[in-house]
């Protein structure tokens, strides 16, 4: 590691140097997307160029991978080739279908951000489809986000990701600031059984809406209960 001479005569302190690339065998458990941002972090990190990437990525397969690797070496001639074939080579369509069950089952859990949501959400989409629509990403973290954030985006549903991070994120600041403002726990019971009648009849009028929107941007999964 490299030593920091401190201006003011303090004692030099040390950098520690940042870690190589991770090895990856090609083994069913292995996950090739996972590997690849982390070579490319490293890569960055040592501002290689996509030519020094191709030369020095050998030294970070071993295994059934390095084996793929020395029989097509010859054809694979860019970085971004290279990258293409081993994506397509190991990733698994186990993986693909797992990630689209937890898609379909994925809900924004109670101390869950927006922000972590949406994050956790962009890389299932990643991993079940990468070309996968804005329309159906959307019906997905619709159908998934709170009930409390939920009734205020179907006045207006948001059309892409980015659109719906910015009015659930401001809807969330509200009603935490209103939480907060009054004082009131995370659930409070209605007293008038009226009133209660009257917020679960305009909560199922929204869902209804809302599970005509799914079924028509995500005719293969079923609404929301």
């Amino acid at each position: 590691p490299s030593a920091i001479e401190p201006s003011n005569g303090a004692r030099p302190y040390h950098l520690a140097a940042a870690s190589g690339p991770p090895t990856f065998h090609g083994t069913p458990g292995e996950d090739p997307e996972e590997w690849l941002d982390q070579f490319e972090r490293v890569a960055a990190f040592n501002s290689w160029q996509d030519d020094m990437k191709l030369r020095y990525v050998y030294f970070s397969l071993d295994g059934h991978a390095k084996t793929w690797y020395e029989n097509h070496e010859t054809t694979l001639t860019t970085w971004e080739l290279f990258k293409a074939e081993i994506l397509k080579t190991f990733t698994s369509i186990l993986r693909k279908e797992r990630a689209q069950l937890q898609l379909e089952s994925r809900i924004q859990q109670p101390n869950e951000t927006v922000n972590m949501y949406v994050e956790e959400m962009r890389r299932l989409f990643q991993r079940a489809d990468p070309t996968m629509t804005e329309e159906k990403k959307v019906g997905f973290l619709m159908r998934g986000v709170k009930e409390s954030l939920f009734a205020g985006l179907v006045r207006n549903p948001p059309k892409t990701v980015a659109e719906f991070t910015q009015e659930a994120s401001t809807i969330e600041m509200t009603v935490n600031a209103r939480t907060r403002q009054y004082n009131r726990p995370l659930q409070v019971s209605s007293i008038s059984s009226e009133t209660t009648t009257t917020n679960n009849d305009w909560r199922e009028i929204i869902r209804e809406v809302v599970r005509e929107e799914l079924r028509r941007l995500l005719p293969s999964t079923s609404p929301p209960q």
